[in-house]
């Protein structure tokens, strides 16, 4: 059993709390029985911590998990997951601009998994997705996803998708909007929506018509645009 926050193990996984550390090590930890088997199963996992002395865990003591968790409530299992490489384009894209908060990150990777919304593209700005909210939000979705990362503008260039952006004012009527083999959805901003430079591209915009409301959260937005772009 491990019962120092010496232990080199130890000091690797806390420094992981931190983006910049994710990123150089391509590593990052994932909490919570659930999402090690999803890790797993991703073939994603490097190693298992757990309360308990079983088979293929690395038992650490309740201080030393108490410490590596995120949350208040201190799991029973920990995982140390390795970043998926992976470029592969696929038939139905997700753009995000912007998208600061966990939550929605986290939210819109469950939708985009749930309807076939296989790659994510993550442009500058956005929250890190693999920041220890976004995980625990995507409830498994983040090791069943390609992404990829950088300049959405640049992006748009090496695709041949129809893509979208999204207007809550104006645009096309989603209902309005023809089935595509090959489609690619923006989801812009909380606050601020699409950014001025994507649309000055003068992509054709989507919008939800709505009663009684002037907008909805990206996350639900997204999903409803999602699902019906997937029928």
């Amino acid at each position: 059993m491990i019962e120092s926050l010496e232990n080199s193990k130890i000091k690797f996984l806390l420094k992981l709390k931190l983006s910049k550390y994710r990123r150089s090590e391509q590593k990052f930890i994932c909490e919570g029985a659930h999402l090690v088997q999803e890790a797993r199963n991703a073939g994603l996992l490097i190693e298992a911590y757990s309360l308990e002395d079983k088979e293929g865990y690395i038992q650490v003591s309740v201080p030393v998990m108490k410490k590596l968790c995120n949350t208040n409530t201190v799991v029973s299992e920990i995982g140390l997951c390795k970043m998926k490489e992976n470029t592969k384009i696929t038939d139905k894209i997700l753009i995000l601009d912007g998208i600061q908060d966990p939550g929605n990150m986290g939210s819109l990777m469950r939708s985009a998994c749930a309807f076939g919304f296989k790659t994510l593209f993550i442009g500058t700005g956005s929250v890190d997705i693999f920041n220890d909210k976004v995980i625990r939000s995507s409830q498994g979705a983040i090791f069943k996803l390609n992404y990829q990362f950088g300049d959405i503008s640049e992006f748009l260039n090496k695709i041949t998708h129809k893509v979208y952006t999204t207007n809550v004012l104006e645009g096309i009527p989603l209902k309005k909007i023809k089935a595509e083999d090959k489609v690619a959805v923006i989801l812009g901003n909380e606050g601020n929506g699409v950014s001025k430079e994507l649309q000055a591209l003068g992509l054709d915009a989507i919008y939800i018509p709505m009663q009684n409301t002037e907008s909805l959260n990206v996350a639900i937005a997204g999903s409803i645009i999602m699902y019906e772009l997937s029928k």
